[in-house]
Parts: structure tokens; sequence; C-alpha cells
């Protein structure tokens, strides 16, 4: 007997170092409102793209019932030679901007075919409503093969940024050469949602909530599948999958089904995100952060038990993933729980307190994907949460916590998929030894010194040793706000060294021994007339005489010359020997700039005497420290015009 169901298939409307997709997070260049100004000076028109032929796209749809696609690649030629504006920043950095627009389009995914930063670059896109940020890219998130996936992008716009560091000038390599356009009109009606995020049916359960408690483990090991093909992309579900050795292969169980629901699947830029959940019970407003693997290999498949194994690229060990246990037998599990991303959306959890069975008849998922023979699949019919397209590759777990199988399609109740009538999973133990050749099976490469076990429990990453070493980093502005370049920045203590800040401010001091206290100190004494002016002296002599007082603290302390903790006539004495060319090698009690803490408190600010103290100290260093910070007060400066990178 044949009986047909649906495939659970999810094509998406879009489409260190060299493995993980590392995102930085931060706030695009172009959301400043000082930038913003800037921009408007030099605006583009948009850069339009190519439109697809919609009539084509659908005649192959309706030509074909499995072809689940919601995108079609466009062909781009965009890179920042060819398209976009240059902005001058303050502090000698640049910001390339450039917008996309695709006429029609309900969301856009771009894949760049060179994509190279320096130290010090920074890459966003986001949507033209500011609903969907990626980034900050970095040279961390660069490949050897220049290659990177960022999206998806909701609606016609998408708003390219790269922010380019004074010292790293035509450094960068960025070129977008492919952009796949969504076009499907009912996002809902179909078997795939637009943007992952918000697009799952409400009557799943997050996988946070108090029923799912005892998987706190396991689903760390899942994550979703953003599928690149030469004609689209989709998503599915998976889970990293333990070994009998214990290590930390990155060996990854998903569905064979998922590389042929699209053509030509390029495993090396499909891209595996995991930590993608809500943090509580409840589904966020925002879509929270996830930590991406960008490429894999195929190691085995075989279409009779729905089964592949994919090897991912490298796991940052900080993503605290977890790699699942499994069982062998062919016993079916007395009660059983799935962990997916139906529609790309947030991970779920659905669950069958009910035993599972071994399903005696062939399953017919159509003649695009086959016929699955007899006795190959369990049963069950989840009684908590679903399932929907997406969730395809996810793993049941039975009743010990241990993977028994990966999800291959089913069916709802009078078609509703809130009410499921029931679901096939390929059976973990057929799976293990049926194929007749490694690339077939799993035994070859989760049994690698042939132990022969029947139960494989599971594990976290082994993890790292204590670091002995960590990083002091930070910032140096004038105190209205502009980056200063070219500061000497002193380290001593548990180590004695010397950095300089770069374009936009940073410095950074890498590999420093745990538990020691360091004293940085900054330091700039180049230009004493950078700033300084008569007008200068006139406000410092209105303060003295209380006709027009400074209205800073910094602006007093950049009044007093000669570092009496005072501002007197004698300050104004020592600036207008300086203007008058009596001081060549600079003011003779203080250097051309002073720096300060950035979180100085003045107890009153109108008498911000005795000054602060010039440096910053961090004891007994236990973690990276990335948010020191300095203020930099030019000697005379009362009006905030000296060149912060002079």
């Amino acid at each position: 007997m044949n009986i047909r169901f649906y495939c659970l298939l999810a094509l998406f409307p879009i489409a260190q170092i060299a493995a993980a997709q590392i995102s930085e997070g931060g706030t695009p260049p172009g959301f400043s409102p000082d930038n913003q100004a800037l921009i408007a000076q030099k605006k583009s028109e948009a850069v339009a793209l190519p439109q697809p032929d919609m009539a084509k796209a659908r005649a192959e749809d309706d030509a074909s019932q499995f072809q689940n696609r919601f995108a079609v690649p466009v062909l781009t030629d965009v890179s920042p030679e060819t398209h976009g504006v240059w902005v001058d920043l303050p502090g000698g950095q640049r910001l390339w901007r450039c917008e996309l627009t695709a006429s029609g389009a309900k969301g856009l995914v771009l894949l760049f075919d060179k994509f190279r930063l320096p130290a010090g670059g920074r890459f966003f896109a986001y949507d033209a409503e500011k609903r969907a940020v990626h980034g900050a890219f970095t040279e961390k998130s660069c490949r050897p093969d220049g290659r990177i996936l960022i999206g998806p992008l909701p609606g016609e716009t998408a708003v390219l940024e790269y922010l380019e560091p004074a010292a790293a000038r035509g450094q960068a390599e960025i070129h977008l050469d492919r952009a796949d356009y969504a076009y499907h009109e009912d996002v809902h009606a179909q078997p795939a949602g637009l943007l992952g995020f918000g697009d799952a049916l409400t009557c799943h359960t997050n996988v946070n909530c108090q029923v799912a408690t005892n998987y706190f483990r396991q689903k760390r090991g899942v994550a979703r599948i953003l599928m690149v093909f030469s004609n689209g992309t989709g998503w599915c579900s998976g889970t990293l999958i333990a070994n009998t050795s214990g290590t930390a292969e990155p060996y990854f169980l998903t569905a064979h089904h998922c590389q042929i629901i699209g053509q030509n699947p390029d495993f090396s830029m499909w891209r595996f995100d995991f930590n993608y959940e809500s943090p509580s019970c409840q589904t966020p407003a925002t879509a929270p952060t996830f930590q991406s693997v960008l490429g894999c290999e195929r190691i085995a498949h075989r279409a009779q038990t729905d089964v592949m194994l994919l090897k991912i690229n490298t796991i940052p060990q900080n993503y605290g993933v977890y790699f699942s246990g499994w069982d062998r037998s062919l016993d079916p599990p007395t009660s059983s729980a799935l962990i997916h991303h139906p529609r790309g959306d947030l991970k779920k959890y659905s669950a069958d307190a009910q035993p599972a069975e071994v399903f005696e008849q062939t399953i017919d998922w159509g003649a695009g994907f086959g016929i699955s023979p007899a006795n190959t699949h369990f049963k069950t019919i989840p009684e908590t949460g679903t399932f929907e397209p997406g969730s395809s590759g996810c793993p049941l777990f039975d009743e010990t916590l241990r993977v028994v199988g990966q999800l291959h399609g089913g069916n709802y109740t009078n078609s509703n998929p809130c009410f499921v009538k029931e679901t096939y999973f390929g059976i973990f133990g057929l799976s293990w030894d049926a194929g007749a050749t490694a690339n077939a099976r799993l035994k070859d490469w989760l049994d690698p010194t042939g132990l022969n076990k029947m139960v494989q429990d599971g594990y976290f990453t082994p993890a790292p040793p204590p670091p002995t070493a960590y990083t002091i980093s930070g910032k140096i502005e004038t105190f209205w706000g502009v980056p200063m370049p070219g500061v000497r920045v002193n380290l001593t203590g548990g180590a004695t060294r010397t950095a300089m800040t770069d374009g936009g401010g940073n410095f950074t001091f890498d590999s420093l021994p745990v538990g020691l206290n360091y004293t940085l100190t900054p330091a700039k004494d180049t230009n004493d007339l950078n700033g300084l002016s008569s007008f200068d002296l006139l406000n410092i002599t209105k303060h003295i005489l209380g006709i027009d007082t400074l209205d800073s603290p910094w602006k007093i302390l950049a009044a007093d010359a000669n570092l009496s903790n005072t501002v007197s006539s004698f300050d104004v004495l020592e600036f207008r020997k300086s203007l008058l060319g009596l001081y060549p090698n600079g003011f003779p009690a203080a250097p051309a700039w002073r720096f300060f803490p950035a979180n100085t408190q003045f107890p009153n600010p109108a008498a911000p005497f005795p000054a602060p103290d010039g440096y910053l100290t961090v004891p007994n260093l236990a973690a990276n420290k990335t948010d020191v910070k300095f203020y930099g007060v030019k000697l005379g400066d009362t009006n905030n015009s000296a060149n912060a990178g002079q």
C-alpha cells in the first residue's frame, strides 16, 4: 500500500574565522545623526537590481509541484569601485554607502563572491525600515575563499555600509555578484516563511517553555540551516551528533531530501544558525541574535531512510554547542520529542507522550522525492506543538533524550497544521549500517574506532583550557566626541608596551598575562598652536573676570596652561607667549594634549580642580577589558576647534 504524504520543504526567499560567520553587532554608521547630515550632502541614487523573469519563474513553479521556490537569483555587479558614494568622516575615516533596490521584491538575501576586510573595517547591511540589521562584519568574518552570505533583509531595499579606517584606505575587497529576489505574495500560504522570525504558526511551543526543561542540553545542538542552491535558497533543521570517541568532530544530522529541494546545492555556502531561540517561553518582540557557521561538506546520505550526515566547518568554542547522543536499536520510543525551526523561525519543541510505531507501509512522497520502503520510518503524532516546512531533518528524541531518527514529513488533520495526523522519521538504527558504502551509512563516521556501541551518550564540546592571557582595548576621542588617531598609549605594570591609536581612535594590547595589574597612560605632544587663537584668550579672560564663564569642566582644564590647578592671568600669558612663537619647543609646563578617563566625575563641574588623574588602572586582569575610554583635552582650546588628527 502506498500512502502519499508531504515532505517538509522550506525554500526561503533570497536566497575563527574561516568557519564561523562572526557578526560583532553594533550600530551602522548611517544611524548616527551627525553622519546622516554628511551622507545627505552626497546622496546618490539607489542601484536598481535586475528584474527576474517572473513569468518564466512562475511557469517553472507550475510545471513542478515539488518546486517550492520562493525566490529567484539575479546576477549583480556591485562594488565600492562602481556604485554608491564615499563619505568623509571625522578622524580620517570614510564610509561607503550603497542602496540596492529590487522593485516588487518581498525580501532579499545578498551573496558576495569577494568579501575581504582589513583590520578595523566594519561592514553592515540593513533594510530601509531598519527592521533587520546584519553586522558588524569584520576581518574575523572573512573566509579564505572570500565569499559570504548576508540576510535575509525584508522589503525591496537593502542598504550596505562599509566603515573604512584611515590606516587601511583602499584595502577592502567587496563585490556582490548575486541577490535572491523573493516574489511570492502570500507567504503564509506557502511551505516556507519570508523572514524566518515570526513566520511559524502560533500554536508552536518555544523551546524554553517549562514543558521542554529536560532538553536544556539537547537544544544547544539543534540549528536551522539556510541552504543555498543555484536556483534559490531554503530552510531545514538538524542537530550535531555525538561519536563513540567523544570528540568534537562537527558531524550534523539532517534529512536527505533537504539537498534536493533546489538545484545544485552549494554546501560551501550553507549556513548553520545555533542558539536562535526565545530567551523565555514568550516570543520576543524582536528577533534575538544567533551564532552562525558558514559552510559544510556532505559526508553520507541515503534516500531510503531520508538521512544525510554533514560535516560543518569549525565551531567556535564560545558557542557552547552540544553533541546529542543516540540509540541505534530499532525499537520505537515509548515517548518522543522533536526540536526544530519551523519556517526558519525560533527554535520550537514538540512532543508525543504515546509510544511511536514502526510504519509498516511504503510512503509515496511524490515523483520528485521518491518512495520510502516499508518499515524504514517511525510514526508519531505530536500532542504538544506541531511541525511545518523548515522542520525537516530535525532530531527525534526518545524517552532517554537520545536521537532515534530525523524528520522526513507528515500530514495534518483536515488540512489544519495545528492538528497533526502523523509525522514520519527515518530510523537512525537503519541509517547506521544499511548502506553498502561509507558514504551511504553513519557507522564509519560516528564509530571511527569500531567500538560497535548500541547507545552513545551526548556531550558538550570539550571545555577549553583556562585562558592564560587577555586583551585590553579601548578608544580615545576628544571630549566633544571626535576620534583621535596617532595617540601613544603607554602600558605599564604587568607588562610594558606601547600602542598607537588607529584612524578611529582605537587601541589594543593583546596577550596580557592574567591576574596582574595594568596602568594605561595616553600621551600626545604635537602642534601647540592646534586650536589655539586670540579668541581662546578672550574666552579665558572673560572666565577669569566672571563675565562669561567656560561652560564645561573640560574647557576649564584646557585653560590651565601651567598645571597650577587654577585658571589665572598667568595662563593667559603662557598662551600669548605661545602664539607669539616664544615657546618653539612647546608649552614649558604641559604637553599639547592632556588625557583623562572618560568616566571622570566632577563633584563641582565649575571647579574641576585638582585635575583628575591622567591614567587608568585595570587591577587583577581576569577577563578581556574592551571598554577603556579616554577623553583628550587640547591645551588652550576653549571652543573645540582643535584638529583631533594633528
